[in-house]
C-alpha cells in the first residue's frame, strides 16, 4: 500500500457569523497526497485522478481548484483541466462562480473560465444566496452575479446570507439584513451563527440560544454553547457536557459528550473521553469512539485521525477506505 498523506480539509464551523459559503453537490472525489503531489481518491479509496498537483481543493459544483506551478486552474471529475493554471489564486465553485485572486485583487470566474466580475476587491467570499461578500478599503458589503452592488461596504466584517438573511457585525454587537440591505433584526447580541432550518443561535447576557427571522427568541438563552440546526437537532454545552436538543429546544439525546459537532448525513462526530465516534440522530454510537480526532460526513465519507500523524478516510460503517499508514485492528 502506497503511503498516503491526507490533506486536512477544515471542519466546518460550528457556529459562525461570517463564513465562506461553499454551495454545491456533495463530494464523490477526495483529496491526498502522494509523493508530495495531490490527486483525489473515490470512495472507495481508489486513486482515480492522478497525484499531479501542487495543491488542490476539494471538489464543488464539479469542479476543483488545482495548483500547478505557481498558478491555480480547475480540473474536473475526470482530472482534466478545464480552466487553465492562470490564477494566484482559486477559490471553490459556488452556485456556479468562484472567487479568484489575480496579483492582489479578488473577481468572479464562471465554470468556462470566463471573468464575470473583474479583480477589483480587496478580498472575497464564495456566492451564497445569490450574493457575494467583498472588501472594499477597509469595508464589506455584498455583489450580485453581475457585479452590482446589493449591499453597500459599510461593515466591519463579511456579510454571508443563509435562508434570506445575513448576520452583519456593527463594531459592537451582531445583527440580521434582508437581502435589500435593511436591518431585520437589530444588532444586540454578542455572538451569532447563521439561519439554519428557521433559527440561529445567538448570545443573549453571556448565553446561547436561538432567535427565529423576527428576531423573536424561540430557544431561551440557556446554554453556554449552541450550534445551528441540522436535521432536525443542534448540538448544545450546559456545563462542560454537551448533547443535542430539538426544535422545541427539549434535550433529544442526552449530555453525554465531552464534544459533539452537528449532524451531517445523519451522523455527527462527538468525543467521548479522549476518543471522537459518531453518533445517528437518535444518540446511539454508529461509529465507536476510538479516533484521537474526527470531522464531519460529506460524500459519504469523513476524515478521521488514529493519531495526530496518522490519518485516514473512513465511511459511514467506520470502515478504513484509505490510511496514510498501514490500519492495524
Amino acid at each position: 500500500m502506497k503511503n498516503f498523506i491526507l490533506i486536512i480539509v477544515p471542519l466546518i464551523l460550528l457556529t459562525s457569523g461570517c463564513q465562506r459559503a461553499v454551495n454545491g453537490k456533495k463530494i464523490a472525489l477526495f483529496p491526498v497526497i502522494v509523493e508530495d503531489k495531490v490527486g483525489f481518491i473515490d470512495t472507495s479509496g481508489v486513486l482515480v485522478i492522478e497525484a499531479r498537483f501542487d495543491r488542490a481543493n476539494l471538489f464543488t459544483d464539479g469542479l476543483a481548484a488545482v495548483k500547478v506551478s505557481d498558478k491555480w486552474g480547475y480540473i474536473d471529475e475526470k482530472g482534466e483541466m478545464v480552466i487553465e493554471p492562470q490564477f494566484d489564486f482559486g477559490g471553490p465553485f459556488s452556485e456556479d462562480m468562484a472567487d479568484v485572486r489575480i496579483g492582489m485583487r479578488w473577481g468572479y470566474i464562471d465554470k468556462k473560465g470566463r471573468v464575470k466580475v473583474e479583480p477589483q476587491y480587496f478580498a472575497a467570499r464564495g456566492f451564497s444566496e445569490g450574493f457575494a461578500a467583498v472588501k472594499v478599503g477597509d469595508n464589506w458589503g455584498c455583489i450580485d452575479k453581475k457585479g452590482k452592488t446589493v449591499i453597500e461596504p459599510v461593515y466591519l466584517l463579511p456579510v454571508t446570507f443563509a435562508e434570506g438573511l445575513g448576520a452583519y457585525w456593527n463594531g459592537e454587537h451582531w445583527g440580521y439584513l434582508d437581502k435589500t440591505g435593511d436591518t431585520i433584526i437589530s444588532a444586540r447580541f454578542s455572538l451569532v451563527g447563521m439561519f439554519s432550518e428557521g433559527r440561529a443561535p445567538v448570545v443573549l447576557d453571556g448565553r446561547w440560544g436561538f432567535i427565529g427571522k423576527s428576531g423573536n427568541v424561540v430557544i431561551e438563552p440557556e446554554f453556554d454553547f449552541a450550534g445551528p440546526f441540522t436535521s432536525g437537532l443542534a448540538p448544545v454545552k450546559i456545563a462542560e457536557k454537551w448533547g443535542f436538543i430539538d426544535s422545541t429546544g427539549a434535550l433529544a439525546i442526552g449530555l453525554d459528550f465531552d464534544l459533539a459537532y452537528v449532524f451531517f448525513e445523519d451522523l455527527a462526530a462527538v468525543r467521548v473521553g479522549e476518543k471522537w465516534g459518531y453518533v445517528n440522530r437518535t444518540g446511539e454510537f454508529a461509529i465507536e469512539p476510538r479516533f484521537a480526532f474526527a470531522s464531519n460526513f460529506n460524500g459519504g465519507l469523513a476524515v478521521v485521525w488514529d493519531s495526530p500523524t496518522v490519518r485516514a478516510y473512513i465511511n459511514k460503517k467506520g470502515e478504513y477506505v484509505w490510511r496514510s499508514e498501514p490500519a492495524t485492528q
